[in-house]
């Protein structure tokens, strides 16, 4: 009995530090718009402006005459001392949800290619899953300049001269690190991709497609080719070319190089059948490439309405 009632203080010590534990506020680090870390407390952002045997951040509103500050440790998991906000800065407990939702946006609009309404639509469709949160997910005009801005930062803009383009090394490999393009034409400005693999591909099968489409193009370009193998009844895209015209010397160009490719990785390019639409330069073209190859007409081209 008396060993219970020596037990009692020490249990009331162990509940009162499980409720001072309880309601001390955390400390978040969270990436900011200018991609260093901010420190989220109670509510508000602060950044670091010095760093000794502790850390002093101030308010980052700082520059609207809040002089609210923080000091913590150098692991930043206390807070040491801090000095009030003034009355007219805000409070938001739901900060540090949006703040690491904003960096994951503009993270992957500097990483990915993806178009930019694709990956918040895919961010924001994700955190409808969480309804305690969603409602909280950051507007797309909020965050929609900086993604932009991330973007621009990671993929230069065009020059002002088509002369004067240069593909950046990353879109020159894929992402296994294996040559991707294959030929570039100065004079011509004609852009060929594909890799090794993919020129093997074309040298197994018999029977090729190829296609151009105009309408999704980059700007300074007029059409995209593609060249297509059948692989177990399935079209497997092979080779990409971007071009500016669609002449006779524009698809020689592109199939010279594909031969001289072949010819380095000692394959040869011999396809039974091409299948395309009855293009004016493109047949000729073909014919004089590949002279023992039949050429089909595509059958989507065939229909009413097909381009």
């Amino acid at each position: 009995m008396l060993q219970n009632v020596l037990l009692v203080p020490e249990l009331f010590k162990s509940f009162s530090i499980l409720f001072l534990m309880a309601d001390v506020p955390e400390l978040h680090l969270v990436q900011n718009r200018c991609g260093g870390m901010s420190l989220v407390y109670e509510g508000r952002a602060y950044k670091l402006k010095r760093a000794g045997r502790q850390k002093y951040w101030r308010c980052s509103k700082d520059k609207k005459g809040c002089g609210g500050a923080v000091w913590t440790n150098l692991d930043v998991t206390t807070v040491i001392k801090q000095n009030d906000h003034i009355e007219s800065c805000p409070v938001d407990e739901h900060l540090t949800y949006k703040m690491e939702k904003r960096a994951v946006l503009t993270k992957r609009s500097a990483e990915e290619t993806k178009p930019i309404p694709a990956i918040y639509d895919e961010e924001a469709s994700a955190a409808s899953a969480e309804p305690s949160t969603s409602g909280y997910f950051p507007p797309f005009k909020r965050v929609k300049s900086a993604m932009y801005g991330h973007r621009a930062k990671r993929f230069s803009k065009l020059p002002n001269y088509r002369r004067d383009l240069k593909i950046p090394v990353p879109f020159r490999t894929t992402k296994a690190g294996d040559d991707f393009l294959l030929w570039q034409h100065a004079s011509r400005h004609i852009l060929v991709f594909a890799t090794g693999y993919n020129i093997r591909l074309l040298a197994a099968m018999r029977t090729w497609a190829l296609d151009g489409t105009f309408k999704i193009v980059p700007q300074w370009y007029q059409q995209l080719f593609t060249i297509h193998a059948f692989v177990a009844g399935k079209l497997v895209p092979a080779v990409y070319c971007l071009c500016t015209g669609k002449d006779i010397g524009t698809y020689g160009y592109i199939f010279q190089a594909l031969i001289d490719k072949a010819a380095v990785l000692e394959v040869d390019l011999n396809p039974d059948t091409i299948i395309c639409d009855f293009e004016t330069a493109l047949i000729p073209a073909i014919r004089g490439y590949f002279s023992n190859t039949r050429i089909q007409d595509c059958y989507f081209h065939l229909l009413p309405g097909g381009t």
